[in-house]
């Protein structure tokens, strides 16, 4: 998944949410890093390491 482009489809709101499991948190973590609109995104964790990001209104 390119995660760069998914937070941008959330911060414009394309999309509703990002799903991130335990196995592509790295990965989406390096993309959260280099993220300007941080500010814009909403982290939910849940159990199990199921992270949601949810655009803020």
């Amino acid at each position: 998944m390119d995660f760069e482009a998914a937070l941008n489809d959330l911060k414009d709101g394309k999309i509703d949410k990002i799903e991130i499991s335990p196995e592509n948190f790295v990965a989406f973590q390096r993309a959260w890093h280099d993220f300007a609109y941080q500010n814009t995104v909403q982290g939910v964790a849940h159990r199990g390491g199921k992270v949601t990001y949810l655009r803020v209104k």
